[in-house]
């Protein structure tokens, strides 16, 4: 039996939660936390506020990409 992917039931959204390490420019911002599927934000914001206290980060921002959105190049260097 072969087993195959249900890609229409695959979760397309993904959450990242970015970080700056203290004294670094904003462009120096890391992948601090990602998920796949729903996720309760202000709950990771919580937590990642209490972990980037104690591990030197600050400039906490969420992203909510959804992969199935195909990404607009030219807009973004637009800005």
């Amino acid at each position: 039996m072969k087993a195959t992917a249900n890609y229409q039931q695959a979760s397309t959204k993904e959450t990242l939660l970015y970080g700056c390490k203290i004294g670094q420019p904003n462009y120096m911002e890391e992948i601090l936390y990602q998920c796949k599927g729903y996720v309760n934000t202000d709950e990771v914001m919580a937590k990642g506020k209490e972990w980037s206290e104690k591990n030197g980060y600050d400039r906490l921002r969420i992203h909510i990409v959804d992969l199935a959105i195909p990404p607009d190049f030219v807009g973004a260097i637009n800005k």
